[in-house]
């Protein structure tokens, strides 16, 4: 959903109210693409930001606190060197435009100055200008060969972006606005998008609510145009918007007007837009992150697995190829035997069998050696395939339990919160998947926080989301008396039943084996086998990786995890 013209206008009489005459104490630049200004007012400190990054351009007071970049931009030194120190003086914003235009009276010894936000999708901007009106800077430069329109460069005079043809909601009359959407609905468009391409100011969702609000007909338009005029008047003139930002988290929308073309369920209303955007621009951004951080583990993971398995492959050749050692001793002993039978040149020959004499069967030979040389070759052969067996099963060995450690992961990755996917991808870190990009001061490392639950008798049941919590709940968090789960042949999280006597109460028992399954990748299955033993028969697996066990003593329970009275118990 984008910034458009309403909320611009809601935007703007919130600052006038709140921030007018407010002092700059900071301004920051939390990363690259935003601006916040921090100011004193009335014993507060709100702040305001700037986003001129194309996905979540906007401006709107925020509430929480900001730090800066180490290495800030030279934009971000230059608004300090104007700001810091002065005061808001006044916030406006040209008729329809979606340009903030904020008034600074200077600190000592400074020009007053203007900034304006351009808030306009991927042209998104900010600039700052002297009281000539010419520009000292700007986050994004260009020049006329670019921007043929009007230079953003300092010394250059600052000029709005050039006007859109269109009627202006405030000032036009019925008859003007029936001509125009009558034209472009006659050569086919829709009564909202011709709504947005006849009149100024006019979003796509705006005009689809407009229109919703004077019941447009479009076989009436003479009527229907009357009513259009006085409800874009009631919303542009009357100032409409105040107090009427909604949210509506399902559809990913926003508006500083109410969306009554929408169920009212589906909606969350603000009497403050800044708070709104805050709240969903933090909630957008974590998302996106989340959603990069899981692609770029699973993408790392899916990379080293298919390398496991490729490596997998070799390793069982090499190890089938061990298998026929025995063979490389008897074609040796043979050799020695009846070597005098061997033609001078041949690639192989037929020599009886020195076990079944009546036999005979065929000896590969390097034409180029004797006989004698052959037999020594097939014992070497033999001793180094005798001695790299043992080797090689151990590293076939190594090389499953890593793939199954990749399946894991990638379950764990699917399913983690930003909060586990970090904790993921420090435990990546340290298996040497991921290279840790910068090395800061390290404090105290926090504790995993697995997800903790009540069984229906009041023992805490804990399940890991990941294997670095995985391991924390069996190795750290439980004794060796409590009851620890896992579904079976399959990957998922820990689970600990604590306090409970062994075996456990049958309550317990189900519902601790339905979280196993419930976090599993048989979680979707009618039927998933879980294993359950206590603690003290569970160990790591030598050499593993965190989270990978070996356990004994176990028994096994059969559950549902589509279970609908246990899902509701633990509101999952």
């Amino acid at each position: 959903m984008s910034f458009d013209t309403l909320m611009m206008m809601a935007v703007t009489e919130e600052l006038k109210q709140e921030l007018t005459g407010a002092v700059v104490q900071r301004v920051y630049e939390p990363e690259r693409g935003e601006v916040v200004i921090h100011f004193y007012s009335e014993g507060k400190q709100p702040g305001l930001l700037f986003s001129y990054d194309s996905r979540y351009a906007r401006v709107h007071k925020v509430d929480q606190k900001y730090r800066s970049l180490d290495q800030p931009s030279p934009f971000c030194m230059l608004l300090r060197k104007y700001l810091v120190g002065g005061r808001s003086a006044n916030f406006d914003n040209p008729p329809l435009e979606r340009i903030l235009e904020i008034d600074f009276d200077p600190p000592e010894g400074m020009k007053p100055v203007k900034l304006y936000a351009e808030i306009m999708a991927r042209r998104s901007n900010l600039i700052l200008v002297d009281e000539d009106g010419i520009i000292l800077g700007a986050a994004k430069t260009a020049s006329l060969d670019k921007n043929p329109a009007r230079a953003i460069l300092p010394g250059e005079k600052y000029l709005l972006p050039p006007k859109q043809e269109k009627l202006n909601p405030g000032t036009l009359n019925p008859e003007e606005l029936t001509s125009a959407l009558s034209r472009l609905i006659d050569n086919g468009k829709r009564a909202d998008k011709a709504l947005v391409e006849a009149v100024g100011g006019i979003s796509p969702m705006a005009a689809r609510e407009i229109l919703h609000r004077c019941g447009w007909d479009t076989g009436n338009p003479a009527v229907s145009a009357k009513k259009l005029q006085q409800e874009l008047y009631n919303i542009f003139c009357e100032k409409g918007f105040q107090n009427k930002a909604v949210l509506v988290p399902g559809k990913r929308l926003y508006a500083a007007i109410d969306l009554t073309y929408l169920p009212e369920d589906e909606k969350v209303y603000y009497s403050s837009p800044g708070n709104m955007l805050e709240k969903y621009y933090n909630e957008l951004k974590n998302e996106t992150r989340e959603l990069a951080l899981r692609e770029s583990l699973q993408n790392t993971v899916e990379k080293r697995l298919e390398q496991l398995i490729n490596k997998k492959k070799e390793q069982q050749k090499e190890l089938d190829a061990s298998a026929r050692a025995p063979q490389h001793r008897l074609y040796g002993e043979i050799l020695l035997a009846y070597g005098n039978q061997v033609p001078k040149g041949a690639e192989n020959a037929m020599l009886p069998d020195i076990y079944n004499p009546d036999q005979e069967i065929p000896v590969p030979l390097d034409p180029s050696k004797s006989a004698s040389f052959n037999a020594q070759l097939h014992f070497k052969k033999y001793r180094k395939a005798k001695q790299g067996r043992d080797k090689i099963r151990r590293q076939l060995g190594r090389t499953k339990a890593e793939i199954d450690y990749c399946k894991e992961l990638l379950y764990t990755i699917e399913k983690g919160s930003t909060e586990s996917l970090e904790e993921i991808r420090s435990e990546m870190i340290q298996a040497g998947y991921l290279r840790e990009k910068k090395k800061a001061k390290k404090g105290k490392e926090a504790l995993p926080q697995p997800l903790s639950f009540k069984s229906s008798s009041g023992h805490t049941v804990l399940v890991g989301r990941n294997n670095r919590q995985n391991d924390y709940i069996t190795f750290k968090a439980a004794v060796r008396r409590d009851t620890w789960f896992h579904v079976k042949d399959l990957p998922g999280s820990h689970v600990v039943l604590k306090e409970a006597p062994f075996p456990p109460p049958e309550s317990d028992l189900e519902e601790a084996a339905f979280l196993a399954a419930y976090f599993s990748k048989g979680s979707k299955s009618g039927a998933v086998a879980v294993d359950y033993t206590e603690v003290r028969h569970v160990r790591r697996r030598p050499g593993g990786k965190p989270g990978a066990v070996l356990y004994e003593n176990y028994e096994t329970i059969t559950i549902n995890p589509q279970n609908k009275d246990l899902i509701k118990q633990f509101q999952l």
